[in-house]
């Protein structure tokens, strides 16, 4: 995934860490019990998250029993184990770029959702995969769910993947369908937050024209996105964002529900 982004500004005063595996590689065997940022299914975090995130779709994105969801960037099914108990009548379709992921979700989810693999090229979590995600089409008709969603996804994705995807997202929602999701969003005060942190995490170094990294050498462990920029892909889409946007704990926001930022917005508008 190339990002030609002009560079503006690196600081080199915080020296960078020593990652561990790529993201596509956490373990998600039994003998694991780590969070690994929420990815590791035999984590106790693991049913937390998920069921929190359910929570806040139902009640800050309208989510019902009878919804029909998308869930991108499905990952090892923290999304679709929160729905199984709580979808009657609706529908769920799960897709991720690490084969890994999805053949654990097929074997251990509803036989009634379907999880599909597409070999999208990501430095983290398919290094070798052969579709190029800025260009990207997903698979689904339009007009095809009343709620698509992709949690901790923008945060691994450059802009311009970011906006084809958010694009296709809402291709893909029926009218006052609901879009949700998380981010990492650059506007003044979490900018200001950024520069004042001494440390990692989300002490962004590699500084470009459409984004903030956290990594000099894994750039997309981490990933801030312009938020005005973010917001314009929404217009011109005719979506429409439930204000406030709720800032997340990553950059101190007082109103924080969770730990990154949350967009929802409505193909139409709010009613």
């Amino acid at each position: 995934m190339e990002n030609s982004a002009k560079k503006i500004q690196t600081s080199t005063n915080l020296e960078e860490p020593q990652l561990p595996f790529l993201l596509g590689d956490i373990p998600i065997d039994k003998g694991q019990t780590r969070p690994f940022g929420g990815i590791n299914p035999h984590s106790e975090h693991f049913n937390n998250i998920g069921q929190q995130f359910l929570r806040f779709f139902i009640d800050h994105g309208r989510l019902t029993k009878r919804s029909k969801v998308l869930d991108v960037g499905c990952g090892t099914g923290r999304i679709a184990k929160a729905l199984e108990e709580f979808l009657e009548g609706g529908k769920y379709q799960g897709f991720d770029c690490n084969k890994r992921f999805i053949e654990h979700c097929n074997k251990s989810y509803k036989k009634s959702f379907k999880f599909q693999h597409f070999d999208l090229q990501h430095d983290e979590y398919n290094k070798n995969g052969i579709i190029n995600p800025e260009t990207f089409k997903f698979p689904y008709k339009d007009n095809s769910f009343d709620f698509v969603t992709a949690i901790a996804v923008f945060n691994h994705l450059n802009f311009k993947t970011s906006v084809n995807y958010i694009s296709e997202m809402i291709r893909v929602l029926r009218p006052q369908g609901v879009f949700f999701s998380t981010f990492v969003l650059l506007n003044q005060r979490s900018m200001e937050a950024i520069e004042a942190k001494k440390e990692h995490p989300f002490k962004f170094t590699v500084k470009e024209d459409d984004g903030w990294y956290e990594y000099e050498k894994r750039k997309f462990w981490n990933v801030a996105l312009p938020e005005m920029d973010i917001r314009r892909v929404f217009v011109n889409s005719g979506m429409m964002i439930k204000e406030p946007i709720r800032y997340g704990e990553w950059c101190g926001s007082p109103a924080a529900i969770t730990g990154h930022d949350i967009v929802a917005a409505i193909r139409g508008q709010w009613r």
